[in-house]
């Protein structure tokens, strides 16, 4: 890990050198100058702490949790520097008048591009070097997912324009439904350092119909005349560099379809890996009839561990569990597989708990 430890080092000075550029040059008002300064910020306070917490051998304390967080806050640093160097440049450097503000800010948007670079390179190094969940590209459209529901909830409560229809408030709902459980999903997997959870993968399913739903019932009750909004028509985006009202409902629509897309391919990834996992496990069983011609001193095999799934145990652990029945005397469980080691029952399955 000692390449990941120091690719966290350019990510650290981009940031700082970012913010300090644009603390110099000023003029950094409103909602969006703050929204700015705080992804800077962020990115680089949690880096500084990850950056000690690595240094100083602290990970000890927080072995589990300390397995999944890092690739996930870089995930959100790289989302949220990315997100600031697109709209920074086009509220504040557009416009700007006085010369030696107008190149600390180009400076700063060029750190800041830097820090996004950077952020991406770690975890590509994370997905190489590191075997926990979230550094693979399930975990990663779980962050990209919250993301851009964060994103959503940016440019649509300034204006709010998720009150006028009823139809409209179902898409604010949705949006709202499916980031709780999505963020959720990866605290408890960062937390608890597991893989994903078996309501994922069918959460997936849910979220990708309705975001679907979101995705024609947003444009068609925004975007069409015979549905009044309280958002002025696309006249009033004449003009001025800062994003109109017409134009935040547009990205809304776009970033809508963008979720639908990240559902449906996080549906696909969970069923694919769900697929190769099973074909895996069972493969190594062996014959019914192989085991009958066996000795009963044959008939005993050793489990082998055919997932890194750290919820599913191996014979001999604590969890183990044996049931005794007039039909089926042998039967070991492991939690959550089932193994029926009497010869006439050799078979493996899943049971629920």
């Amino acid at each position: 890990m000692a390449l990941l430890y120091w690719m966290r080092l350019p990510a650290l000075v981009s940031s700082c050198v970012t913010l300090g550029l644009v603390a110099h040059a000023g003029g950094l008002a409103g909602g969006v100058g703050a929204w700015c300064i705080f992804c800077w910020t962020f990115s680089f306070i949690g880096t500084l702490l990850i950056f000690l917490v690595e240094t100083f051998h602290l990970t000890k304390y927080v072995t589990e949790f300390w397995v999944n967080f890092p690739v996930t806050f870089s995930s959100y640093a790289a989302l949220l520097c990315l997100f600031a160097s697109i709209i920074f440049p086009h509220n504040f450097i557009d416009g700007q008048q006085k010369y030696d503000a107008h190149n600390h800010l180009i400076a700063s948007e060029i750190f800041s591009c830097l820090a996004t670079l950077a952020y991406m390179l770690e975890i590509w190094v994370a997905r190489v070097e590191s075997k926990c969940y979230m550094a693979t590209a399930r975990g990663l459209l779980l962050v990209c997912q919250t993301y851009v529901a964060g994103i959503i909830f940016f440019f649509i409560s300034s204006p709010v324009s998720y009150t006028d229809q009823a139809a409209v408030r179902w898409c604010m709902a949705v949006y709202c439904i499916c980031f709780i459980c999505s963020a959720g999903g990866i605290i408890k997997i960062v937390i608890c350092n597991l893989e994903e959870p078996r309501w994922l993968k069918h959460y997936s399913l849910c979220a990708a119909i309705l975001y679907f739903s979101a995705t024609i019932i947003w444009p068609v009750f925004k975007f069409n005349s015979h549905y009044p909004s309280q958002i002025y028509p696309p006249e009033s985006c004449q003009g001025g560099v800062r994003l109109c009202p017409w134009g935040r409902l547009v990205v809304v629509s776009v970033l809508t379809s963008l979720n639908f897309l990240l559902y449906s391919f996080s549906m696909c990834c969970s069923s694919c890996t769900s697929d190769s996992e099973n074909e895996h496990q069972y493969g190594g069983l062996p014959d019914i009839s192989t085991v009958q011609a066996q000795s009963p001193s044959q008939q005993t095999w050793e489990i082998q561990q055919y997932t890194s799934d750290p919820g599913r145990r191996l014979l001999g652990d604590r969890n183990l569990r044996i049931y005794q029945s007039l039909n089926q005397p042998n039967l070991v469980m492991v939690e959550p597989n089932v193994i029926v080691c009497n010869a006439a029952f050799v078979r493996q399955t899943y049971l629920s708990q």
